[in-house]
């Protein structure tokens, strides 16, 4: 069983879409994000989704502020006037600097047919629910039709389990359109359908449905819910069922980064005209492990080499953490685990993750030729002798 890492897809993404950052910020382009708070009488399950939105437009935040475009994050109370709700939407049309706008779902009932006066050349993730000129459906359905076609074949059968719905119903579009078969599932129909499919989509929504229904033969396994619980956010497919299928996204950190993926490739569509060259998971996933390889070996000497030498330079964090940290990069070791970790000093974000005793890399992403680089450099000078304790011979 492999899990498919929705942040690999994500920093992929954010790299390609730097390449215009300088664009955007010269634009000051701005995106707006509006989401409701719920309700004092609201019930558990809807305070669960509402929940959500918070998550994902706070996703939406970084994700745009990453790229250079300004995120006007907008929370409205569910009791402000519906012609209040509609003048915001009127200025966003109206701001030529406003070059899209995100309505989170869930909204209270009276703004429903508000939302239809955004214009749709600014419907960047279709909350209108009606395709415009350059999209079909929503960003979370485009991005799991996306994983399923990187694991597709000519053969394959994909069952969508909650296809009726708007997400559901825009992942049978997409796949629709890259001609790959696929059928519908809802609430009420024998999900032991699904076993005649090797890919399975469920973006029901509801926690835990799926266990029984998952086999090993199925190649693939898309997660497309997601409900926030006291124990974390849980999906439609049950932690226990996990080990069976050959891949799954996980919930959390499957398809929620791969959304935030696509609504910066769209944005990069929408506001330069340019389409960004369309990826392969599996493609990008053997890329980032190969990358991993030549620099996890030079990243395991480096630390050991410093340990070592200068033992001052490494920060005990826990009992059984320690951390060794540059201008560049953040080298982390527990001992307990026998795990080593390398990120970005200026990122939260885990680069390499491996296991020292089998030596397996688990984790691979956001590795850049330029990281490469970098650590062949450190490798070049890890035997060279270093005489002052300050100057480790290469900043790391």
């Amino acid at each position: 069983m492999t899990l498919i890492d929705g942040q690999l897809i994500r920093e992929h993404i954010k790299q390609e879409c730097q390449k215009y950052k300088c664009l955007f910020q010269a634009s000051q382009k701005e995106v707006a994000i509006i989401r409701f708070e719920a309700s004092e009488n609201t019930n558990n399950e809807l305070k669960g989704r509402y929940e959500a939105a918070r998550i994902s437009a706070e996703q939406k935040v970084a994700t745009f502020n990453a790229i250079g475009v300004i995120p006007n994050y907008m929370v409205l109370s569910s009791k402000i006037a519906v012609q209040q709700f509609e003048n915001i939407i009127e200025s966003i049309n109206e701001d030529s600097k406003m070059t899209a706008a995100i309505v989170q779902y869930p909204i209270p009932t009276k703004f429903t047919s508000s939302i239809q006066l955004l214009k749709p050349e600014k419907d960047i993730d279709i909350v209108r629910r009606k395709s415009n000129n350059l999209f079909k459906s929503c960003a979370t359905a485009q991005g799991i039709a996306r994983i399923v076609e990187s694991y597709a074949d000519r053969d394959s059968n994909v069952a969508v389990v909650g296809g009726g719905g708007f997400v559901g119903n825009g992942v049978l579009k997409y796949l629709q359109a890259s001609r790959i078969n696929c059928f519908c599932l809802e609430d009420g129909d024998d999900l032991n359908r699904t076993r005649e499919a090797d890919i399975v989509v469920s973006v029901t929504g509801r926690q835990g449905v799926f266990t029984d229904y998952v086999l090993s033969s199925h190649r693939l396994i898309v997660d497309g819910g997601f409900t926030p619980t006291a124990n974390g956010a849980v999906g439609d497919v049950d932690r226990s069922v996990y080990s069976i299928p050959q891949n799954i996204t996980p919930v959390p950190g499957g398809v929620g980064p791969i959304e935030m993926a696509i609504l910066a490739e769209r944005l990069v569509k929408m506001e330069l005209s340019i389409e960004l060259e369309k990826w392969n998971y599996q493609q990008l996933q053997q890329e980032q492990m190969q990358r991993s390889t030549i620099i996890a070996p030079i990243a395991i000497a480096f630390f050991g080499q410093q340990a070592n030498a200068y033992p001052q330079f490494i920060r005990t964090e826990k009992e059984n953490l320690f951390v060794l940290e540059g201008n560049n990069y953040q080298i982390t070791f527990n001992s307990s685990t026998q795990s080593l970790t390398l990120t970005r000093s200026n990122e939260n974000l885990t680069l390499i993750r491996l296991t020292l005793v089998s030596n397996k890399i688990e984790t691979a992403r956001g590795i850049t030729n330029e990281d490469v680089a970098r650590w062949q450099q450190i490798e070049s000078a890890i035997n060279t002798t270093i005489t002052q304790p300050t100057d480790r011979g290469i900043e790391l």
